[in-house]
């Protein structure tokens, strides 16, 4: 009996180890040339649940309207977001040449003159070691700051450069929507008659789950954000930050991020305020960044693990994960399959 256990336990290990490897491989590989079609079939069948949910005659003019609404909000969005960031942004990356010469520079000399006039006073052997220290902790840390900016302009251009391939994605997911839009019951049946009879539980298992469970995820990153941007405007306004709703607004979509979040704006900002002279706001900036963490971190894996059924800590665990090995898609995906396989074994137990 224990070895019929054992043999039970292998056979299910080398199971999921092979869908885990066919999953990695699709992810890494297919899904980026196929993910313009993949978002294309997204947003025709959305458009197709809102055309059935809102209007009683169901129409492929009723359909295609809903589409360019979709696509139109969308737009909207994104040209908000541009709009509300493109002047700090292009103010930022003009002055970066010249940011670490003109501010930090100065900052640091001044630094070391003060720790060399406090050294002035100690035994010989203790400030020529504390000398030396000094002197090796302020050149790596210049040729940090001085390096800082290359690298920030090397990002913006290597961003620059991919934008002709993103705007074809869009184009080909534009078009590919429509086209399926145009024909959506016969695809959809000609896919399903297609599937080898075998697989068509569990497809059709993993389609209910996954459209069960998408509108709740989405529903609670929802409220996520809200409730950072809350605490982002608040703090800001408190900080004495001017557009303190429009920096919120920006900042609080970086907080989809595991592990940094917002931090990616806020850790930055507050060090650059501290070095460049501005302690109290720099600190109250990392302070603000730390109470943030803590709420999301306490919320977010209670509010997306209780939409798919898995425990917090394991919530987290699969984000991460799948945020390192599959990037943002992992991130939302590997904890969905967690949530499928364990929904899935918990149901045949019973």
């Amino acid at each position: 009996m224990d070895m019929e256990k054992k043999k039970e336990f292998i056979i299910n290990v080398v199971y999921i180890a092979l869908i885990f490897a066919i999953v990695y491989l699709c992810v890494n590989y297919l899904v980026g040339l196929l993910f313009p079609f993949i978002m294309g079939f997204i947003f025709a069948t959305a458009s197709v649940r809102i055309n059935r949910r809102f209007f009683k005659d169901d129409k492929t003019l009723h359909r295609v309207l809903t589409l360019i609404i979709i696509y139109l909000l969308i737009i909207l969005v994104i040209s908000l977001l541009v709009g509300l960031g493109v002047n700090k942004i292009g103010d930022f990356l003009s002055n970066l040449p010249n940011f670490y010469k003109n501010t930090f520079e100065p900052y640091l000399e001044s630094i070391e003159q003060s720790l060399y006039q406090l050294n002035h006073n100690l035994p010989v052997d203790i400030s020529s070691y504390i000398d030396n220290l000094t002197d090796n902790l302020f050149d790596n840390l210049r040729a940090i700051l001085s390096s800082f900016s290359g690298v920030i302009v090397n990002i913006t251009k290597s961003t620059i450069t991919g934008v002709p391939s993103f705007l074809v994605s869009v184009l080909l997911t534009i078009i590919t929507s429509f086209y399926i839009i145009s024909d959506y019951e016969g695809l959809t049946k000609w896919f399903m008659d297609n599937l080898p009879e075998k697989a068509m539980p569990i497809f059709l298992e993993i389609k209910d789950f996954f459209e069960n469970v998408l509108l709740k995820i989405l529903s609670a990153y929802s409220t996520i954000l809200g409730i950072t941007f809350v605490e982002l405007t608040i703090g800001l306004t408190i900080i004495g930050v001017s557009n303190s709703p429009m920096w919120a607004f920006l900042i609080a979509f970086l907080d989809i991020l595991p592990v940094l979040g917002v931090g990616t704006v806020l850790i930055p900002w507050g060090i650059t305020s501290i070095i460049t002279g501005n302690v109290a706001m720099g600190i109250e900036l990392l302070v603000l960044y730390v109470i943030i963490t803590i709420i999301r971190q306490i919320i977010e894996p209670h509010m997306v693990g209780a939409n798919l059924g898995l425990h917090p800590l394991a919530t987290l665990i699969s984000m991460i994960v799948g945020l390192r090995m599959f990037g943002a898609i992992g991130m939302f995906g590997l904890p969905m399959a967690l949530a499928f396989f364990y929904n899935r074994s918990k149901s045949a137990q019973q």
